[in-house]
């Protein structure tokens, strides 16, 4: 017998989509301009922030390539600014001076998870809410999670994230078509005079556009993450007009870039550039001119006291940045140095700090080794004229100096804790170090990021591997030394890669430095649970959640052993919390929803999957335990949905294209079962159970008899205590003519089969009693195997072994 061992529409293209956006931009934009005296400020504002957006992918900023035409219409209906630097390569910090108009030195916000924004630091939101603007915020990142302090003076701060999963973390976060669907739900009621930011986070890494931006952008990921991002701003703003027609005004901008491989880094956080600190900023709406470009270099900390200034209220205390109205007047801008920092890289790695100056001309980098690069014959960045030029060197690190001079340091004010470091690693950020520490602004020393960058770019690229090259992703990190994400790297991978002893190796040595540590504990777990020990793991699971048990990975750990040993009950409460804790778990709620099909509990099961990111649905382990749960509902057409999703993806999956030939078959399409199961025998030709299954098959349809019997007796020879293989062998043995074997095999097989076995091991001991001519003993055997059933009632492979047993029972004269 078979094992089933699961473990809106279109928009249109080109010019027409371009030309659609620009007159959706036009009634959300210009209508606002009419006036009943022509100076009325805006009664409405909207701040669109893009995670990680660098400004020279989008065809507004000079990218002909680029699939941005919603973002590029909302640039030629105002204003751009065509040197706009964030302070930071960073998302809380940066954000943190969007809402307050101050550079990390003033707002005190340095680093993602271990920084929280003060309650004393004044923030746009609070000054929009005095002003009778209802405020709402819909973010899609656990970095700005309420807790770190920017829900201040919003009447809803809408941080609900789906449960995802990048490589074996889970992270919370939210994708843009989910974030700009709640944005709009909040819309419909919202009243007439708001301030609404939606953040969007896509463009972050990993880099796993949904499709059809996938297939389009196969070569160019990052990409194909904007243009998914830009066909979302573009239903945002349609609903916006769709919504008020007397116009908003619009604030679009990034928090910073994204590396994509230069200076040696591939994604951001350790070095401070052009390509992560130069972004988009596009204003457009109620008095801003159509079709400007600002040259001049400004700042993130320049928004909120230009927004104010546009909305005609008064600026906030203390801001850092100033008012960018003059420009938008056509006016120059007083020349002024861009600040901008990275903290991470000392928090983060032990590394130096890193802090830039960007003028019209240059960019200093204060290194323990100072850099400096002349923008108009090198706009990349790559050639240090620091030694040529002395004078211009001394010149701005002066006035970095000056910057600082008053500068409070930087103490971290956020608690973080294990679940925490294991969220910001997930997302690319490794706190390391001592996170409580205070440092010093300004000074740089111990070693350069530049010179110890690649390591990190190391870790991403393992990272991205884990998936679909865990071997290669091993081969990259084993050799590394013993730095805490280095041990981590080495454990997921090794234990993907199938290295159980070197997996648990690694994982013990996290565990002996933090008994805490959620990789540790599960690695070192997984490694048990791979070779058929559930109780060492089961002690290790629960030892690491006496003290962590904010770990839904490891609650998830002991709901796979309670699972295996039919604990229903106890696997459901444990999944159940494993979503509900600070580092939830993806795995636990797809773990949960396959109980609930199981149980009946259909809507409960799609209540829960419609929380997780689609694409982490059509991997093969939830694929193959969705796929089983699906088959035990009786839902095979929707198992078949979920097998296939994932083969999708994984073409090569032996496991799913066994569970596909299991669904086939309990569909009744037995011959159809064929093509998966001779496959899957392919992939693996040792493997038992891929043995079984096509002997089974080919048993039911009397084809290849002597083939079905050497496969069928390799696999009963493997595992000869199994009852569904020995059913197996039994069907092979009549389809080969040998009866009284068959009816030795099927009559072992009984002693041990359940329930749900017994039937069809029955209706196999009917068949052979018949051709024994043991008539009186078939019939008795065929009547209990159906237990009061027509034979019509049957499915699947039953059904298939019953119309055997009865032909053979009507040639006996039955």
């Amino acid at each position: 017998m078979a094992l089933v061992v699961l473990a809106e529409l279109p928009r249109a293209s080109g010019a027409r989509w371009h030309r659609a956006a620009s007159l959706a931009l036009g009634l959300v934009l210009l209508a606002g301009c009419a006036a009943d005296d022509g100076t009325r400020a805006p009664r409405r504002l909207l701040l669109v922030t893009i995670d990680t957006l660098r400004a020279d992918r989008l065809g507004a900023y000079g990218d002909a390539n680029a699939a941005t035409p919603h973002l590029d219409a909302l640039a030629a209906q105002g204003a751009r600014f065509d040197a706009a630097m964030a302070p930071t390569p960073l998302t809380l910090p940066s954000h943190a001076t969007l809402l307050t108009g101050m550079d990390p030195p003033e707002h005190g916000v340095h680093h993602n998870g271990i920084f929280r924004l003060a309650k004393d630091v004044p923030v746009l939101s609070e000054r929009l809410r005095e002003a009778d603007f209802a405020t709402a915020a819909f973010v899609s990142a656990w970095i700005l999670n309420a807790r770190f302090g920017l829900d201040r003076g919003f009447d809803v701060y809408d941080d609900r994230m789906a449960v995802t999963q990048q490589a074996t973390l889970a992270v919370a976060e939210r994708r843009a078509d989910a974030t700009v669907d709640a944005a709009l739900a909040w819309l419909d009621e919202a009243p007439d005079r708001f301030f609404l930011w939606v953040h969007l986070y896509d463009p972050h890494a990993l880099h796993r556009p949904p499709e059809p931006f996938a297939a389009r952008f196969r070569h160019d990921p990052y990409a194909g993450e904007v243009a998914f991002v830009d066909q979302e701003v573009g239903r945002l703003l349609d609903g916006v007009a769709e919504r008020f027609g007397d116009g908003a005004l619009v604030a679009l901008t990034a928090d910073h870039g994204e590396s994509l491989g230069e200076h040696g880094e591939a994604t951001h956080s350790y070095t401070v550039y052009e390509a992560t600190q130069r972004v988009p900023l596009i204003l457009a709406g109620p008095g801003i001119p159509e079709g400007l470009v600002v040259p001049d270099v400004v700042q993130l900390s320049d928004l909120a006291p230009t927004l104010l200034e546009l909305l005609d209220l008064p600026p906030l205390p203390d801001a850092s940045g100033r008012s960018l109205a003059p420009a938008l007047a056509g006016q120059p801008l007083a020349p002024r140095p861009a600040y901008s920092q990275t903290l991470a890289s000392w928090y983060d790695m032990g590394w130096s700090p890193v802090y830039t100056l960007r003028t019209p001309t240059h960019r200093y980098v204060r290194l323990p080794r100072p850099e400096l690069y002349e923008r108009a014959g090198d706009p990349a960045e790559l050639e240090d004229v620091a030694s040529a030029q002395p004078e211009m060197l001394a010149e701005l690190s002066a006035a970095l100096d000056a910057r600082l001079a008053n500068a409070a340091p930087a103490s971290p004010n956020a608690e973080i804790d294990t679940a925490d470091r294991a969220r910001l690693a997930a997302l690319g950020y490794l706190p390391e170090g001592d996170v409580g520490a205070t440092l010093a602004l300004g000074i740089s020393e111990g070693p350069s990021p530049r010179d110890e960058i690649a390591l990190v770019a190391v870790m991403h690229e393992a990272n991205s591997l884990l998936e679909s090259d865990p071997a290669a992703a091993l081969a990259l990190v084993e050799d590394l030394g013993d730095e805490h994400w280095m041990l981590s790297m080495k454990a997921v991978a090794a234990l993907a890669a199938g290295r159980a002893e070197l997996a648990r190796q690694a994982a013990l040595a996290l565990v002996a430095r933090d008994p805490a540590d959620a990789t540790g504990v599960t690695t070192l777990g997984r490694t048990w649970e791979m070779e058929g020990d559930p109780a060492k793991a089961r002690g290790v699971y629960e030892a690491g959640l006496a003290v962590n048990p904010e770990s839904g990975a490891i609650l998830v750990g002991l709901g796979r052993i309670a699972e295996a040993e039919r604990r229903r009950d106890a696997a459901l409460e444990l999944y159940e919390r494993s979503t509900s804790v600070r580092l939830p778990s993806a795995e636990g709620v797809w773990r949960l929803a396959a109980l609930r099909l199981e149980a009946g509990e259909i809507d409960e099961a799609r209540g829960l999957l419609a929380g997780l990111d689609p694409s982490l649905l059509s991997r093969e382990a939830p694929a193959l335990r969705l796929g089983q749960a699906e088959l035990h509902a009786g839902r095979i057409d929707m198992g078949l949905l979920r097998v296939k999703a994932g083969l999708r993806g994984e073409p090569d999956s032996a496991a799913l294209l066994r569970a596909q030939g299991a669904l086939l078959e309990a569909r009744g399409d037995v011959a159809a079962s064929l093509g998966p199961r001779t496959r899957a025998l392919e992939l693996e030709p040792d493997s038992p159970i891929a043995q079984n299954d096509l002997a089974w098959a080919l048993a039911l349809l009397r084809r290849r008899p002597q083939r079905a019997l050497e496969l069928a007796t390799r696999a009963a020879d493997a595992l000869p205590d199994v009852p569904a293989v020995l059913g197996t062998l039994a069907a092979a043995q009549l389809a080969a003519g040998q009866t009284a074997a068959a009816l030795a095999s099927s009559e072992r097989a009984l002693e041990g089969a359940d329930d749900r076995d017994r039937s069809l091991l029955l209706l196999q001991r009917a068949e052979a009693l018949a051709r024994l001519g043991r008539t009186e003993e078939a019939r008795r055997a065929y009547a209990t195997a159906l237990g009061g059933r027509n034979e019509t009632e049957l499915s699947g492979g039953e059904a298939a072994v019953a119309r055997l047993a009865s032909a053979e029972l009507e040639r006996a004269g039955l």
